[in-house]
């Protein structure tokens, strides 16, 4: 007799997510109603290739590499945290890292060369968009997982937001805050991060600067660099409003307030200081892109393929970007 994973449910009593659950060799699924499920599948002969595949590679041990600038990079120690705890539901699937801070080019290709060298099955990085690196990831013939940031490189999936619609949802807010139109003060981690540059093009896209500047500034990430840079931005009296595009953001606001500034101030991401300054009325709304989201699904696509050789129905696995204002937050699906 021929059984779906649909029938299985029905003979379980329980969702097919849980048979699924099952079949993938995932947690969150009690012992009883796994019991249940594959005493059923046993029974039935059910031999979906993906979980007999899976059965056997179950018992192997894959080592996972990951790239990631987190150091001094809040937003990116969250993306870690989803990576580590979807590794923590399986014994056989063990990190690499090689983490470093900022966007040093030299430091990424050495610490790609580093991990290679651990004979790693798959890898996870958060790459630069620059010739160099995408020369020396097109080379690798393991499956890679795109991280946060995308670059034209053959790959197993990327996994991140939609950073123009993400600039574009500030670039509304801008218009909003500014009903007359002012000068904008973007500032971004770096020109190397293709989504950094695209949230420039989809606010620039969006707001209605009406002649008014818009200009643009590198903080590399670093929260002394933002904090001065940020100083001098007001010292300018040139700006209305400042969009911090990518971290940074905590050594901007504490500039802000040593200067007693009232410029308006618009940011992503959801840290600490975020949420502080949302609470406190500093920060007029954040756009989120789900960091911890970010991590765990990337792990799951790599683990998905070397359990069970099956690639996500789309390349782009794209997250969804929330609009955060004060305590209120509105949810925009993004599409690739």
């Amino acid at each position: 007799m021929s059984i779906t994973i649909k029938k299985i449910a029905e003979l379980a009593n329980v969702s097919r997510g849980t048979v699924d659950r099952v079949l993938h060799n995932r947690g969150g699924v009690s012992d009883e109603n796994r019991r249940k499920i594959e005493a059923i599948i046993k029974k039935y002969n059910y031999q979906s290739n993906r979980y007999a595949q899976g059965l056997v590679n179950s018992k192997k041990t894959y080592r996972v590499g990951v790239v990631i600038n987190n150091i001094g990079n809040e937003f990116f120690d969250y993306v870690l945290e989803g990576l580590v705890y979807e590794t923590q539901k399986h014994s056989n699937i063990h990190l690499i890292i090689r983490n470093f801070k900022g966007y040093d080019e030299e430091k990424q290709i050495e610490a790609i060369e580093s991990i290679m060298k651990e004979k790693i099955h798959a890898l996870i990085i958060n790459p630069f968009n620059t010739e160099r690196i995408i020369e020396t990831l097109s080379k690798i013939k393991i499956p890679i997982v795109t991280m946060n940031n995308d670059i034209d490189i053959e790959k197993l999936a990327f996994v991140g937001c939609d950073y123009f619609n993400s600039g574009q949802l500030s670039g509304d807010i801008a218009n909003i805050a500014l009903p007359e139109g002012g000068n904008v003060a973007i500032i971004v981690g770096s020109y190397k991060i293709r989504g950094h540059v695209e949230r420039i093009e989809g606010f620039k896209r969006t707001f209605r600067s009406r002649g008014k500047l818009v200009k643009t500034f590198e903080n590399q990430d670093d929260e002394e660099v933002s904090y001065q840079l940020t100083k001098e931005i007001i010292k300018s009296n040139e700006f209305d409003l400042i969009y911090y595009a990518a971290a940074g953001i905590s050594g901007g606001l504490k500039a802000i307030e040593e200067m007693k500034s009232d410029i308006k101030v618009i940011t992503v991401d959801e840290t600490q200081a975020v949420r502080k300054g949302l609470a406190e009325g500093k920060i007029l709304a954040t756009i989120t892109q789900q960091p911890y989201k970010q991590g765990s699904r990337s792990l799951q696509i790599v683990r998905d393929f070397l359990l069970y050789n099956s690639r996500p129905a789309e390349i782009l696995n794209i997250t969804t970007n929330r609009v955060h204002v004060r305590h209120l937050q509105f949810p925009v699906e993004t599409k690739a």
